[in-house]
């Protein structure tokens, strides 16, 4: 008989003080928040970050944190939201229009918070039964921001340039998969880990202050419901939302929310047996130019425009004396699906050909925005130009490597 099954629910608030006087208001609470699976021997813990990015250097520091409390941080799975409306804490990119929310040197605060909500899970631990479904979202919520004229030729259609995507052009697919794990636990409220793939970026006009956005008002609205949950993203790199109505953080939650509650009611949660695998594999990075050089390009810029330059500057360093950047691929199978989680921010077209090429009943993405990967850009896209191969940390060709590693996994 298997060993039973047991999954553990925790948030932590990281919502920054304000500074006297108030140079941002705070529209909503801010998380991080840890659902962890444990069987036997086998463990998993999802964590959820109401952040732009979770880099390597903060993760190593939670899981050292964790090692001196005796909790192995090896699966430890994470998903930064990738909002743009909170604090800053990484100095190597930022779109944060306030210099309070800038708290570059914090990093050792949140790693504390990101230990604290995992031993927090693994405490809460009780058995539990689990499913796995996938729905559709509304149309209407995201669009692809890689667009094309009627000559064929990219149109990068930003949030800044347009209030809500123009008609007249050609838009590539996006992915509107909502997947949903559901997870019954023993006297707990249930829990569901929900992916979607989208910036967080619905409040783009609201920048400088803070705010979960469309994720945010996601598990606000599924927490009404009686229903704790955590966000992460799926195939998002090509993916912005739409902001119509006054509110478009709140539209496109309520959505989602909409959806989850529809598929959770047909989902029948049963004993699962806790089947983990993984597989790193080692890929280029893009060029870069020397630390001296990128450095001087970055001192340069005015700062209202420094981003992509910082960028470069903190590439040069990271890439300065490794010739290759591990990356690691993470499948935690329930019944006939599959939840696969890659570091990065990979295209609808990733996701798509992965589904089409493994046998699964969802496969439901999981990525994790982080510096160390970037943006994960298709050669098709690396070739055409556009915007994330400027902010790709690998090279053109490792996206097909990764789809490769992806598919041979699952398998």
């Amino acid at each position: 008989m298997s060993d039973p099954l047991l999954a553990g629910f925790a948030r932590v608030d990281i919502t920054p003080a304000l500074d006297d006087p108030p140079s941002f208001e705070i529209f909503d609470p801010i998380y991080l928040r840890a659902l962890h699976l444990r069987q036997g021997g086998r463990r998993a813990t999802f964590l959820a970050a109401d952040l732009f990015v979770l880099d390597e250097a903060m993760l190593a520091s939670a899981a050292r944190r964790l090692a001196a409390a005796g909790i192995d941080a090896g699966w430890v799975l994470p998903g930064a939201s990738h909002i743009g409306t909170g604090p800053t804490l990484f100095s190597y990119y930022h779109n944060q229009p306030t210099e309070a929310l800038k708290e570059f040197g914090r990093d050792e605060d949140y790693a504390g918070a990101a230990a604290g909500v995992i031993e927090a899970a693994c405490r809460d631990a009780v058995p539990a039964r689990l499913a796995l479904g996938a729905g559709t979202a509304a149309a209407g919520l995201q669009y692809n921001r890689r667009a094309h004229d009627e000559e064929g030729r990219l149109r990068m259609v930003s949030l800044t340039e347009f209030a809500t995507p123009p008609e007249e052009l050609r838009y590539d697919a996006v992915d509107r998969q909502v997947g949903v794990l559901r997870v019954d636990r023993e006297g707990r409220r249930p829990a569901a880990l929900v992916a979607f793939g989208c910036h967080a970026l619905a409040l783009w006009d609201d920048r400088g202050n803070i705010s979960g956005d469309y994720p945010g008002r996601l598990s606000r609205e599924l927490a009404a419901a009686g229903i704790d949950s955590l966000f992460f993203q799926g195939a998002l790199g090509n993916v912005h939302p739409v902001r119509r109505e006054q509110d478009p953080a709140a539209r496109i939650g309520r959505s989602l929310a909409a959806t989850v509650q529809d598929v959770w009611s047909t989902l029948e949660p049963g004993d699962a047996d806790l089947e983990l695998s993984s597989a790193t594999v080692e890929l280029e990075p893009a060029a870069t130019a020397g630390v001296e050089a990128a450095k001087a390009e970055w001192e340069s810029r005015p700062s209202e425009a420094e981003g992509l330059a910082r960028y470069d500057y903190w590439r040069a360093r990271h890439f300065e004396e490794r010739d290759a950047q591990p990356v690691t691929l993470s499948s935690v199978r329930v019944g006939g699906g599959v939840l696969l989680h890659v570091p990065g921010e990979p295209f609808v077209e990733t996701a798509e050909a992965i589904r089409a090429a493994v046998p699964a009943d969802p496969l439901v993405v999981l990525s994790n925005p982080c510096p160390e990967v970037g943006y994960l850009p298709t050669p098709e896209a690396h070739r055409e130009g556009g915007d994330e191969p400027l902010f790709a940390a690998l090279g053109a060709g490792e996206e097909p490597r990764l789809r490769r590693a992806a598919i041979e996994l699952l398998k």
